[in-house]
């Protein structure tokens, strides 16, 4: 699979600075700066309560911070919706998966292409011969990422009728819909058996080569984490206790304090 523009060496970096978030007196995130380089896989991990969901929503648009703010390259996400941060190109899959169980794998992953279609109501309804050949096109490209995640024989399948692990590619794929510059994975790994966990690993590589984008994943299987990312930044009741690479990290006090001598976090 290859990105759907010409070339993507531009796409930029994504910079979380002083970011605090609190619900009434409790603090969630308290100062937290990091930044995910272009083209890099970014995991960000700690223990519960660490306030790694937190800072994901963030990100992703859900939550507000109450002070600090996420840039995009030169762009301020602070305070859009969803919606919006879908058509600057950022992608994400959730961690209960969040799909129409009703519907068939190509029509839950159609749903990532519509903030990339044009038309209204009324060119829809007649079948406007272009806005037939602009379906079309989305529809071979929805086909090209299933295929590329391997589900491509799904497509005309319920979700409902999909055992766990391939409804989690499913997820993936239409979060890869919005041809992000930065796709989001909320613990990609969870509830999958450790085959399922390998072939997850080796597909977030596949997706971080073959298309160049950036990828921050929140993850509390560490394995997973350090075989596949470049860079790692650790959450501790809200702060920041850590970022740098993998190796560094597992040698890091605070971590071993924190994280690794506690146990997994759901």
């Amino acid at each position: 699979m290859t990105a759907d523009t010409d070339t993507r060496t531009d796409v930029p970096a994504l910079r979380v600075e002083s970011v605090s978030l609190r619900f009434g007196g409790i603090r969630a995130l308290d100062d937290v700066s990091f930044t995910m380089q272009p083209g890099t896989i970014h995991a960000l991990i700690g223990p519960n309560g660490a306030g790694k969901s937190s800072c994901f929503n963030v990100i992703c648009g859900v939550y507000k911070p109450t002070e600090g703010s996420v840039h995009l390259g030169d762009t301020q996400l602070t305070g859009m919706k969803p919606n919006r941060l879908a058509r600057l190109g950022i992608g994400r899959s959730f961690q209960n998966i969040a799909l129409s169980l009703g519907s068939t794998v190509l029509d839950n992953v159609m749903l990532g292409r519509h903030t990339l279609m044009s038309g209204g109501f009324l060119a829809a309804g007649v079948r406007a011969p272009w806005m037939v050949r602009q379906e079309r096109r989305h529809v071979e490209r929805a086909t090209e990422i299933c295929e590329f995640l391997g589900i491509g024989r799904r497509l005309h399948e319920p979700v409902s009728a999909l055992p766990y692990g391939v409804a989690k590619l499913v997820d993936i794929a239409r979060a890869l819909a919005v041809e992000p510059t930065v796709l989001l994975l909320d613990e990609p790994a969870a509830g999958l058996n450790a085959v399922e966990t390998a072939e997850i690993a080796l597909t977030i590589r596949s997706l971080r080569d073959a298309l160049g984008i950036s990828i921050l994943l929140v993850e509390h299987d560490m394995g997973l984490v350090m075989s596949i990312a470049d860079r790692v930044s650790v959450l501790d009741f809200g702060k920041l206790i850590a970022d740098g690479e993998p190796a560094a990290v597992r040698e890091n006090p605070e971590v071993i304090r924190a994280y690794l001598g506690a146990g997994e976090e759901s």
